[in-house]
């Protein structure tokens, strides 16, 4: 934790995505994916208190059998963000971390950073680490959401759509992907989730363009680590293949339940 203060991690999930149905408790290893999310989240000395939030039976009966605290959320919501807020309204946390539950491969090391980034910080409300897009065709997928900010570190926009453009010239300018594990002020929190959906948000499918587009900063930061997000059941190989080489996957490889 920072100073003192108590950070909550909550992992939002539900079974009924468009994309994917089922998701969450879809096998990677012999494991549910959250399970993976979860005990990754549970190597991460910045958090306090780490919790799944879902609206479905199915998830709960699945964390709970494997040991994780779970916080059952209203169905109505659309947006990971408003899950996450209603989950965090009853348990203590100053700062609030969103990760994402189909990211399998979330280092422990990049929460601890998202966390570091409030520290004496107080205009500091939401963060948000970026990475580089690696892989050309994540340019062109819609499942991967890209990232512009100012010269001061402040997202501009996020997208589905490449950006920036390369126009008629080969691109000259690196191209940036969100990493989706999502930093807040308590308060802040609360007060993005009581705001209406807006128009960009409901186009691009990305929740932190709410805060931007009621005129919020979004604090962003560049880092190292690649995460493997699951959005299609194709990408269930390549997380597969990623956790063969990685070092966090084999500290808790031995601790599957089933």
């Amino acid at each position: 934790m920072i100073a003192q203060v108590p950070v909550l991690g909550v992992i939002p999930a539900r079974m009924g995505s468009t994309r994917f149905p089922g998701k969450p408790l879809a096998l990677i290893k012999g494991q549910p994916m959250i399970w993976h999310v979860w005990k990754r989240c549970t190597l991460s000395a910045s958090l306090d208190t780490v919790v799944i939030a879902t609206c479905d039976r199915a998830i709960q009966e699945a964390a709970e059998g494997f040991g994780a605290r779970v916080v059952m959320t209203s169905e109505r919501h659309t947006r990971a963000n408003d899950r996450v807020a209603e989950a965090a309204a009853n348990l203590p946390g100053e700062i609030v971390v969103n990760i994402q539950g189909d990211e399998p491969l979330v280092h422990p090391q990049l929460i601890h950073d998202v966390v570091s980034h409030f520290e004496g910080r107080p205009e500091v409300l939401c963060v948000n680490p970026i990475a580089p897009v690696i892989e050309e065709a994540d340019v062109e997928s819609p499942h991967t959401v890209k990232v512009v900010c100012d010269n001061a570190g402040r997202v501009l926009y996020f997208s589905r759509c490449p950006i920036p453009s390369d126009g008629t010239q080969k691109r000259s300018e690196p191209v940036y992907r969100q990493v989706p594990i999502l930093g807040f002020r308590r308060q802040f929190l609360f007060n993005i989730s009581a705001l209406p959906e807006t128009p960009l948000e409901c186009q691009e499918s990305v929740d932190l363009l709410r805060p931007l587009e009621h005129g919020f900063p979004v604090h962003a930061f560049h880092t190292a680590h690649q995460t493997v997000g699951v959005d299609v059941p194709g990408d269930i190989a390549r997380a597969e293949l990623a956790l063969d080489h990685d070092p966090i996957y084999q500290t808790y490889a031995s601790q599957a339940t089933c």
